[in-house]
Formats: structure tokens, sequence, C-alpha cells
């Protein structure tokens, strides 16, 4: 192996003499040129002959090697992380699809018992509907079941100005009274969201003003009877004295009471004999 190898070398160097511009390649190998027939012939009888190895240092299969069990030793790493970060994936599913089933059987659990209550609110709505028929029954003209709903209608109407705005696309009381609870659910939600602490300053404040809204409602009120009352002493005074005819009226008088009078011979007539009782028999 050494012989063939060395003269390998050794005519690759007398044709390299031979001949300067013939190519070799990095391991010693003749490259054929255009001038260089001779040589390409010493070569292929050579090749024909015995193969030229592949590694000619021992260090390049090692570093082969080496670099071969970093490449694995990479990717059993990265399988591990793979197969670390697949069973959080799935320790995740696992825990959301708990908490998912759940809430699922709690929102379940709400909508029959909403259901339920649709349902008995509903019984109940016809109910008072029967009954509000059956006393209303001719008790109201349609005149005037005509100017309660149009008063009703006003304050509706007056209720939905302040609360949202001008009626300007003309819609029906119901559709107002619908609108002015869906407002209210808003701000009811913005109340939730809130500060708690914002919230029960503007209700202290709401209170008191109502309170004494309410007092002055009230002083007002007192003041309006107080001047009725007034009034009404004025006429009284100014009005002429009624004149009493016939015979005055005057109480029944009671009927004489009659003393009962003791009888003292007969409460000692009868101690006596109670005596001759006791002592005598």
């Amino acid at each position: 192996m050494k012989r063939s190898v060395t003269g390998v070398k050794a005519a690759s160097r007398g044709g390299l003499e031979s001949s300067p511009r013939t190519p070799v390649s990095s391991s010693g190998k003749l490259v054929p040129g255009e001038g260089s027939t001779a040589s390409a012939a010493v070569s292929d009888d050579d090749s024909d002959e015995e193969q030229v190895l592949f590694f000619e240092d021992p260090q390049q299969l090692l570093d082969i090697f080496a670099e071969l069990e970093e490449q694995n030793l990479s990717l059993i790493q990265n399988s591990q992380e793979t197969e670390e970060a697949l069973e959080e994936m799935k320790q995740t599913i696992k825990a959301t699809q708990t908490k998912m089933d759940k809430e699922t059987s709690i929102l379940k659990e709400q909508i029959d018992k909403l259901k339920n209550a649709i349902k008995r609110e509903v019984d109940k709505a016809k109910d008072l509907e029967t009954k509000a028929r059956l006393f209303s029954f001719g008790e109201f003209k349609s005149e005037d079941q005509e100017l309660m709903l149009e008063a009703l209608n006003k304050k509706v109407e007056d209720v939905y100005k302040h609360c949202i705005g001008e009626n300007e696309a003309n819609i029906g009381t119901l559709q107002m009274l619908t609108n002015i609870e869906n407002r209210l659910e808003e701000l009811f939600e913005e109340i939730e969201i809130l500060p708690q602490d914002k919230v029960e300053a503007a209700e202290k404040a709401k209170e008191k003003e109502r309170r004494m809204r309410q007092r002055e409602d009230k002083v007002e009120q007192q003041k309006i009877h107080q001047e009725e009352r007034i009034r009404r002493a004025l006429e009284r005074a100014k009005a002429e004295p009624k004149k009493r005819t016939g015979r005055p009226l005057v109480f029944r008088s009671e009927p004489p009471s009659f003393l009962k009078e003791e009888d003292d011979g007969s409460e000692q007539a009868t101690r006596e004999e109670e005596e001759l009782a006791y002592y005598f028999t």
C-alpha cells in the first residue's frame, strides 16, 4: 500500500516536472489537461491498479465523528425540549378543557333557571292580564282610556328626552321604554366599572340632593295647606251665621237610681244560726 502511494506521488511529481502547466488536485491526483496526455495516461494506469484513500489523516475521521456526535446531541436536546413543550401544552389543554366544561355546566344551569323564571313570569303576566280584563271590563270608557294613554305617552317621552335625547324618529311608547331600559342597563354596567369610592360619593351627593328636594317639597306642601286653611277660615268668618230653627236638641236625662237598704236583722239571725250550728252539732 505504501509503495503504491509513493509511486503515485512520484509519478505525479514527475508529471508536474515534465509539464508544469498541468493542474493538480488537493489530494495529489492529476487533473487531465490539454497538454498533459502522458501524465494522464500514467495516472489512469495507477488508478486502475489501486484506489487512492479518501482520508489522508485519521484526525479527519475523528473530526467527522465528533461533528456527527454534536449534531446527534443537538437533535436529542431539541427533541427533549419539544417533548417538554408538548407535555406542557397537553397539561394546559387539559386544564382549559376542565375549566371550560365547568363554566359550560354553570352556564347551562343558569340558562335553565332563566328559562324557568321566564316561564313563571309569562304565566304571571297572562294571569294578571286576565284579571285586569275582568276588573276593568266596562269600567272605563274608550275616551278615558285614550286620554290616559296620551298622558302616559307624554310622560314616557319626557323621560326619553332626559335620558337619551329628542324623539326624532317618532318611535312608539313601547320602543321608547325599551330604549330607556337598555340605557339603564348600560349605565349600571358603567357604574360597576367605576371606582367604588367615587360611586359612593356620587350616591351620597344624590341622596343629599333628594332629601333636600323632599324637604323643600314638604315645606311647600305645608305652606299650601296653611294657606288653604287660612282661606277657609276667612271664608267662614265672612259667611253669614246660620240661623237655627225649631226646638233645640238636648240630652236625654238618666233614670233615677235607687239605693238598696241593708237588712241588719236578717244578717244577725243568720249569724246566730251559724253559731248554734257550730257549738251544738
